[in-house]
């Protein structure tokens, strides 16, 4: 069941609330999270389906991965309708028992089959003990044995510890179509149900904090940016994102497409309440703004800010970044894999075997030990936004190294008309990375406004020996091919695509022209944005043809993997897979030490101890202003850093 689609905001957040909690609690799906549409109908007032939260239940028993985001719901039903007619005291004393009897950290009997240790899942397993531990005074976690004050004790800490983390280091899971919403789920349970105030306040800047990010980054209600981690269903087409409900709820613009979102009905069901200054930034749409952003650490740099490769405690932050083959923390690493049996690394060694042999056949030796295709290290973001598109890029970022789940950079003009390149880690869409999402060995790109280069260079015996576009010419209103470029109009939004080497469709069927592949092991892609020129909103060009003409009258020089493009809007750019981005023979930066640097807020982030000053910060706070409307977010530290 899909909504319609909102591209300009509408009716007031209490309409959309309504409107949303209408549209879960008109459906009833089974499985792991689909009882969150019966926490609308207990918004609603309206009686539950029993059947849904009992197989939540049964989820939980099975102990299976991701039980975590079942449990983070059942605790909103118990903590904030277990006074509710309309739903069987029985019920929520089942759930009561079942919740006691779960295992909630690596340390406590039982195995660990579970994924513990990545950003999203660490703050539900810590939520999720504090409140519960909370909640069940005088009772015996039945796992364990130990008490409810054990439990809350051990909960609170690591609560502090995660946002301590993400105040000083921002989310290695950065801009997350997906993992945002375990991150809100969490989140709005503390600030909901946690009885320790420093937490609850937390629990609000980091709500504000993540729904700031969505706001810059969606263009009309979708969050078409790059980000840390997604999935094909996500990024082919707004259709499928998980932000999208979230989005719709929050700023009027997009649509609702899941009854059991997990951050956007426990946004409907939260007491908290989005600042209207965010979600008038969502909707800024009268003129092209730059957004940048930095997240997550080089975990080389973790003893300038007081944290230890030896700390179990500390252990926390480097599983989050997920770089656990750095030769620094590999032995905390093989630690936890002997102590616990917990492997927050994975054991595809052919592939790691694969970079370290192609680092020798490019430089005689191994030149860097850090490949390990999971991390999430520091990234710094561009994200440039007009009236008519939005293109967004994670700079110069892990090139060469294997990749996972990272989306480096996205084109999204609307609903079902955005683009990318990718490089296969797979020939199927289930694989992380695949078909589409992520990136097998990861590419140089970067962006400057409204053009952007993405460079591939893969191994000569690499199993997907090409990189690809995803380019769905039928999402478009024209496209127009005129090899090397091709050329796509939605609206008023133009996009224009190059390839070094020639290009071809592959498939056919229900995707008919859209995978563009290079077949070969290096590319350049170019990519060029522009828009229609009308009196209200300003514009680049006059027409769609005169931008087709001008840009493929525009000399292009490829020399390896180097290139030199003179674009009709910005003058020569050029880029290769060393060296700077130059445009117009100066040099662009592609790295920052502000944490935030947009027409809202500039801002650095509180890492402690600093290689610069050696100077400790017991916090930041932050002012987002927009005209006369200000917030201000002060993400004050719960534990000071050492």
């Amino acid at each position: 069941m899909q909504d319609e689609f909102w591209r300009e905001p509408r009716f007031t957040f209490e309409e959309r609330r309504q409107q949303y909690l209408a549209y879960c609690a008109a459906q009833s799906p089974g499985g792991r999270i689909g009882f969150f549409s019966q926490i609308a109908r207990l918004e609603l007032g309206q009686p539950v389906d029993e059947g849904p939260i009992r197989e939540a239940l049964a989820f939980v028993d099975s102990r299976k991965d991701c039980v975590d985001f079942t449990i983070a719901g059942l605790l909103r039903i118990i903590y904030r309708y277990d006074q509710s007619p309309n739903i069987a005291t029985g019920l929520i004393a089942d759930i009561e028992t079942c919740l006691l009897g779960f295992k909630y950290w690596w340390d406590e009997p039982g195995d660990n089959r579970r994924c513990y240790h990545t950003e999203n899942h660490q703050i539900l397993f810590h939520s999720d003990e504090l409140l519960l531990g909370q909640r069940l005074r005088d009772r015996t976690f039945t796992n364990d044995g130990r008490n409810w004050r054990a439990h809350m004790a051990h909960g609170l800490r690591l609560t502090r510890r995660w946002l301590d983390h993400r105040a000083r280091f921002g989310y290695s899971e950065w801009l997350s179509n997906c993992y945002f919403e375990e991150d809100l789920l969490a989140l709005l349970n503390l600030y909901d149900f946690a009885e320790d105030e420093g937490v609850r306040r937390q629990a609000k800047a980091q709500i504000d904090v993540l729904l700031f990010e969505m706001a810059l980054h969606t263009y009309r209600g979708i969050f078409g940016a790059t980000h840390g981690r997604t999935y094909p269903r996500l990024i082919k087409g707004a259709r499928g994102e998980a932000t999208a409900s979230t989005t719709k709820l929050i700023f009027g613009m997009g649509h609702f497409n899941d009854p059991s979102a997990l951050g956007a009905v426990s946004l409907a069901a939260s007491s908290y309440r989005c600042p209207p200054i965010l979600q008038r930034i969502a909707a800024d749409l009268d003129r092209p703004m730059v957004f940048r952003e930095r997240h997550s650490l080089n975990l080389e740099d973790a003893p300038a800010f007081g944290i230890a490769y030896d700390s179990l405690e500390d252990g926390g932050l480097f599983w989050s970044v997920q770089d656990c083959m750095c030769p620094a923390v590999l032995p905390l690493a093989d630690y936890m894999a002997v102590l616990q049996g917990v492997y927050v690394y994975d054991n595809s060694q052919e592939i790691y075997d694969g970079a370290f042999a192609w680092q020798i056949e490019e430089h005689g030796e191994v030149v860097d030990l850090d490949v390990d295709r999971h991390a999430l290290t520091e990234v710094h973001i561009q994200t440039y936004r007009t009236p008519d598109y939005l293109l967004s890029c994670a700079q110069d970022y892990r090139a060469g190294k294997p990749g996972y789940q990272q989306h480096i950079w996205q084109a999204t003009l609307d609903l079902d008309a955005v683009v990318f390149t990718s490089h296969p880690g797979s020939d199927d869409e289930t694989s992380r990375p695949n078909y589409w999402a992520g990136n097998g060995v990861m590419p140089r790109a970067a962006q400057h406004e409204n053009v952007l280069v993405c460079i591939y260079h893969l191994p000569s015996r690499d199993a997907f020996p090409f990189s690809h576009a995803y380019f769905p010419t039928e999402a478009f209103d024209e496209v127009v091919e005129c090899s090397p470029w091709i050329f796509g109009r939605k609206g008023d939004g133009y996009v224009a695509l190059f390839s070094q080497h020639p290009w071809h469709w592959v498939g056919a069927g229900d995707t008919p022209r859209t995978d563009l592949r290079v077949d070969a092991v290096d590319n350049v892609w170019l990519v060029e944005m522009g828009r229609k020129r009308t009196g209200e909103h300003g514009g680049d060009w006059d027409s769609f043809d005169a931008f087709i003409r001008a840009i493929a009258a525009s000399p292009v020089s490829c020399d390896g993997l180097s290139v030199s493009y003179v674009s009709p809007s910005r003058g020569e750019v050029r880029f290769g897979w060393h060296g700077p981005l130059m445009v117009r023979r100066q040099q662009v930066a592609l790295r920052s030490d502000l944490r935030y640097d947009n027409p809202y807020c500039r801002c650095l982030a509180p890492r402690g101890s600093s290689p610069g000053n050696g100077q400790a910060t017991d916090g930041l706070a932050f002012t987002v202003r927009r005209g006369d409307d200000v917030l201000d977010i002060d993400l004050q530290l719960l534990a000071p850093p050492r």
